[in-house]
This record gives C-alpha cells, structure tokens and sequence, in this order.
C-alpha cells in the first residue's frame, strides 16, 4: 500500500508525470502553432526540435531569481512554491485508469464538486502574485485575473455540474461508466460551454487578458524571473492538463476508448482538447476585458442556465429517467 502511494505522488499521477506532460505540451503547442502559421516551429535541439523545452527550461533555472526591493517578500516567493502544489491537487481527483481506485486517488462520491472547488483556487493565487509583486502592471494582471475568474466560474460550475443532473451522481468512475453516445450527444451544449469557460478560467485565447503583452507588459508575470517563473509556468501547464482532463471525464468517456479502456485513451482525449487550444490561439484575436465581460455575462451565463434546463429535460424526456 505505502509503496502504491509513494509511487502515484513520485511518478503516475504524480510529479514525474506532471512534470512529462509540461515538457511534452510546451513542445506540442508550439510545433502546431507554427504549422498553423506556415512556420517550422522549435527544430535545432534533438529530433525535430524535441528537446528544445528541456533547453529552455534548464535555461531559466540556471537565472537568477531576482526579488525586486518594494515587492511583498513573503507572497512574492511563497505563492510561485504553493501554486504548483495547489494545481495539481485536482489530479488525486481524476480517474486515469480503469484500476486506479486507491492510493493518492480518492474515489469520492462528491468528485465532480471537489474538481471545480480545487480548479477555482489557483487563479486566486495568481492575483496575490500581483498583488505582492507592487507593480501597476502585475497588479492589473491580478485584477484582471480575478475579474475573469468571478465572471467564468459561473458557467463553468453550471456547465460541470450537468453530467451530474443527467447521471445523478458525482462521482467520477460512475459518470464515466454511465456515458452512451446519446449521452454524449445531449451533454454536447454544456461541454462546449464547460471548454468555452475553461479557456477564460485558464487564461487561454482569446481570453489570455491577464497577461496581455501589448498592453500590461506580462500581467502578473512581470516581476517574476528565473526558478520563480518556472514554477508559475510548471503550474500554468499542470492546471491545463488538471482543467482538460476534467473536461474529458465529465463529458467524453474518460479513459473509455472504442475497443479498450485506457490511460492512453484519455491522454488522447486531452491531447485533441490541448490542438483544439492551440488552433484557437493561432487564429482568434484576444479580446479586451470588457468584451470578456459582456460576453461572458451577456451570453455564457444565460447559456448555462438553459443547458442545465435542457439536461433535466432531456433526462426525463428522451432517457425516461
């Protein structure tokens, strides 16, 4: 038993793992942005540019970990350390494999309410990172950060809570085993509201507002440099691998595949959500804030409330539930 969990916290789902799929994602959405853009993308280290992260990455953690002198020092060192932690705590939530049932890996019947609770944490550390840095431009990072958040919370909670209405249950293993095609078909509106919201809640395009380069240098990020900057990003990758696997187990079948059930399965799943992103972000401006707003109140919010109508009437219309 000990071994299993020492085992799930160094390598699967844990830290070894993490750590692969920030080296992998960073890599792949470049490779693919620059296909989008006619570009060649990352190709000088290893094979087609394989290791040019590892380059990178080393490359920042041999800088200098510069603390400006009218920042908060306590919250400007200690959030870039809690960040990591609190963006993968989701993983103990999420079912990665048919056999993963103990260990670090909670099977919980309040799965689905556990997921958005802990999702909803980390943007919040990220505006005390601007908050503590004491730079108008890392405070207006973290402004917007929490402005996004409040007004994307809304139908992303009302979006993942719709698989729990149709199936009536939380839990995670339940809701994945429950899933049909037709299933699939009726959660289809809330699932393209749930990664709508997703990118907002992840600060992804068109909604990567916080850190608007054009316009507040690089939002929260500003002051952050060498080892400190690493763990912000290591964070940044591990909550989109957290956000885009919860997406697949509420709404696609998890780690069910068409002949087999298996890890690789939803690593696919999620693989296909990170392109969707990547295509997103190479071909959509990035929106000012108040259009975030507008958009978000005006239409998401609306939207989630019909589809969680639409879902209780589908349950008991076209299921017989």
């Amino acid at each position: 038993m000990m071994d299993n969990i020492i085992f799930q916290i160094l390598v699967f789902p844990g830290l070894l793992f993490l750590l692969a799929w920030t080296f992998f994602v960073f890599y792949f959405a470049r490779k693919v942005l620059a296909y989008v853009h006619k570009r060649v993308g990352p190709h000088f280290n290893g094979p087609a540019g394989s290791l040019q992260t590892v380059f990178d990455v080393f490359k920042l953690l041999t800088k200098e970990s510069i603390t400006p002198k009218n920042v908060d020092p306590y919250l400007f060192n200690i959030i870039p350390l809690v960040t990591p932690i609190i963006a993968a705590m989701p993983v103990v939530l999420i079912p990665w494999t048919p056999w993963m049932h103990n260990g670090v890996v909670i099977d919980t019947q309040y799965g689905v309410l556990g997921l958005v609770v802990l999702i909803g944490i980390e943007p919040f550390l990220l505006f005390l990172t601007g908050f503590g840095s004491k730079n108008k431009y890392s405070f207006l990072g973290g402004m917007r950060i929490l402005a996004q958040m409040l007004s994307m919370e809304t139908p992303f909670f009302l979006a993942a809570l719709s698989p729990a209405i149709l199936f009536g249950t939380m839990n995670l293993h339940e809701i994945i085993y429950t899933n049909t095609w037709l299933t699939t078909l009726i959660l289809l509106p809330g699932a393209t509201i749930f990664i709508i919201a997703m990118l907002g809640i992840l600060e992804q395009a068109p909604f990567n507002i916080p850190d608007a380069e054009q316009e507040i240098v690089y939002g929260f990020y500003t002051e952050y440099s060498g080892t400190n900057y690493v763990l912000l990003k290591f964070a940044e990758f591990t909550e989109i691998l957290v956000v885009s696997a919860a997406a697949v187990t509420l709404f696609f079948g998890g780690y069910r595949g068409l002949f087999f059930d298996s890890f690789w399965c939803l690593f696919l799943k999620i693989a296909l959500i990170a392109v969707v992103m990547v295509v997103i972000r190479a071909s959509n401006p990035r929106l000012r804030l108040d259009q975030m707003l507008k958009f978000s109140w005006s239409w998401l919010v609306p939207l989630s409330v019909l589809n969680v109508v639409w879902v209780i009437f589908a349950k008991l219309y076209i299921l017989g539930a």
